[in-house]
């Protein structure tokens, strides 16, 4: 596997916890569209280290514990413009890409619910994952220490 650098582009869901390790903050390449065989879908690191301020649907390193306390690895979706919103976690493990997006996941299939197929994903039950606890792996731009929470 070839380390990340600035000019790495990839599709999101083939971002790995050592992209994440070398830049914690990733972005969409929405301007980079026009390029062969890229989408919307297609990323690339920032060189910050700190959550910028007026951003959009950036992708940031998160640590996860289940409520079973298993550590996992992963990021988060944050916008820092108007109010900030920390959501869409997706976790990084087994080699896998493994979304925990609800009303995405109900929409296309209905069972399954979204943490049921998640918990499945990993070995365990819902009581075993949720809560999933997150701290980021940087500060918000203007923050004295890196966010925490909960998804449930």
């Amino acid at each position: 596997m070839t380390a990340p650098t600035l000019d790495t582009r990839k599709p999101i869901d083939q971002l790995t916890p050592e992209d994440f390790g070398a830049f914690p903050v990733w972005e969409f390449a929405l301007d980079e569209e026009s390029n062969p065989d890229q989408d919307e879908t297609w990323v690339r690191p920032i060189d910050t280290s700190a959550v910028p301020a007026d951003a959009y649907s950036l992708l940031v390193a998160a640590d996860f514990t289940t409520s079973s306390g298993q550590p996992l690895q992963g990021f988060v979706g944050v916008t820092t413009a108007g109010a900030l919103q920390i959501d869409q976690p997706i976790l990084l493990a087994n080699g896998s890409y493994l979304p925990y997006l609800p009303s995405a996941v109900a929409f296309l299939q209905p069972q399954p619910t979204a943490g049921e197929w998640l918990a499945a994903q990993l070995g365990l039950s819902v009581a075993e994952l949720f809560p999933l606890r997150y701290t980021l792996r940087v500060v918000i731009d203007g923050e004295a220490a890196p966010r925490s929470g909960t998804f449930d």
